[in-house]
């Protein structure tokens, strides 16, 4: 059911934000987003019914955390880049995954995806995706809080990122997703 919903999210609603362009030196990186630093993206989480009831069941980071169906083209380079914090861990589950010489890369090592499963790792760590098949890639990013953090540390995570929210405009949101 996810995969059905992301191959329809995908067709219909992915876009190319600045995070993802930023970082894509060649072809293209889209994706649908769920959430973003704790906001809901409601329209997106309506047209996906059966992802929202398995994000709804997860330990989502709300603070500096995502989810969303992020897809990759062929012949696609992303950079090496790092996440903002060690705070939590970052999930990809295979969607639509290709054969051929398409990978990871984190730290010093190199992952490949499969259908079905899933690739977690701590996006801290700088790491990069070289997609070299024939047919774009898809996945289900999700960031889940670090299982060591306590509530109360997730909390006022939680806290902060309002604080900080606080001091940016609506507006800005359309400008700069955050």
């Amino acid at each position: 059911e996810i995969r059905e919903e992301f191959k329809t999210a995908i067709a219909e609603q992915a876009s190319a934000d600045v995070n993802t362009k930023s970082l894509t030196q060649r072809g293209s990186w889209q994706k649908v987003p769920f959430y973003s630093q704790g906001l809901a993206h409601e329209e997106n989480l309506q047209r996906c019914p059966r992802t929202a009831e398995v994000l709804s069941e997860l330990p989502l980071c709300r603070a500096l955390g995502m989810a969303y169906f992020s897809e990759i083209s062929p012949g696609s380079d992303v950079k090496a880049h790092f996440g903002p914090t060690n705070a939590r861990i970052r999930y990809h589950l295979g969607l639509d995954v290709p054969e051929g010489n398409i990978y990871l890369a984190v730290g010093d090592g190199a992952y490949k995806w499969r259908e079905g499963e899933v690739l977690a790792f701590d996006d801290a760590y700088i790491h990069a995706v070289k997609h070299e098949a024939d047919r774009p890639r898809g996945v289900l990013i999700v960031d889940l809080y670090h299982p060591e953090l306590t509530a109360e540390e997730r909390q006022l995570l939680e806290d902060l990122e309002a604080v900080h929210r606080g001091f940016f405009p609506v507006e800005y949101e359309k400008v700069v997703p955050h």
